[in-house]
């Protein structure tokens, strides 16, 4: 059966026995649904992506707690150049995006420093940036030149941790772990080849992780408690004591294992089981 189509200007002839009952479908327009619906530009009445966005961040408080900045609405306005004249010109193909917010100043109480009410309320809507459009053609145009988006593999939330060979040292594992926010910067953790930890935040210069403790709010000791057990050390007559656990001291100890009379119950580099500590 001969079936002929248009396919834009050119005219196409299928040779085709079995007929097409399912058409193909646009797999671009789902792209560009998803663009519209998130700048509200298809007009469906509903909540925006974008509304969303600004909903989840705001209201932004100081860290006083006495000024907050509240979202109100979000305005975005047609694009001054056409596709043509963005190309020919040399510009982007973008639309603005303002917003209104309003700075709401609050009034506390001397004493107990609790918010008591609202002092002034002021609004304003702010230029916020540029975004680029998409056209038909489901493209981008930056700068004069047509591009489009490729899609990547997004890294789901959450912690790994891995094992390599170190690169300097023969038959020694480092181990590193990361840890990969919802939103935010990613943290990486790992160990060089002196079994010392340090951090990375964004693959950056790494840092001690005691450094990034102390940021956290962690003092020397309560670092120390982290990494390194407490043990209790009593002094008796001129002599440390210390509470005896058997699987501590499990395996081959540097160390003789004496009794407060003086007597020695384990010999140092002797291995020593849990059975017979017990």
């Amino acid at each position: 059966m001969l079936n002929s189509l248009y396919s834009g200007n050119r005219l196409r002839v299928d040779f085709s026995k079995v007929p097409k009952d399912i058409e193909i479908p646009n797999l671009l327009q789902l792209q560009k649904k998803s663009f519209d619906h998130f700048l509200n530009l298809d007009n469906s009445g509903g909540e925006s992506g974008i509304e969303k966005v600004f909903k989840a961040i705001f209201p932004i408080h100081d860290a006083q707690n006495r000024l907050s900045i509240e979202y109100v609405s979000s305005e975005i306005s047609k694009p001054k150049y056409s596709i043509r004249e963005c190309m020919e010109r040399g510009l982007t193909y973008s639309v603005n995006l303002k917003m209104k917010l309003r700075l709401l100043v609050h009034e506390r109480d001397e004493k107990t420093g609790k918010k008591i009410g609202v002092k002034e309320i002021k609004e304003q809507d702010i230029f916020i940036r540029d975004i680029p459009l998409m056209t038909d053609r489901i493209s981008f145009i930056i700068n004069g030149v047509e591009r489009v988006v490729v899609n990547q593999l997004h890294r789901s939330p959450g912690v790994i941790f891995k094992e390599e060979e170190s690169p300097t040292v023969l038959n020694k594992l480092i181990y590193t772990a990361q840890i990969i926010p919802d939103r935010g910067s990613w943290l990486y953790f790992e160990y060089d080849v002196k079994d010392v930890l340090y951090v990375r935040i964004n693959k950056r210069r790494k840092v001690p992780i005691t450094i990034l403790f102390r940021a956290l709010g962690y003092k020397k000791q309560d670092i120390i408690k982290l990494f390194y057990p407490i043990k209790t050390i009593y002094i008796k007559k001129g002599k440390f004591l210390t509470d005896f656990d058997p699987k501590e001291y499990a395996g081959r100890l540097d160390y003789d294992i004496i009794n407060e009379k003086g007597e020695v119950l384990h010999q140092a580099s002797k291995r020593l089981t849990v059975k017979k500590a017990e």
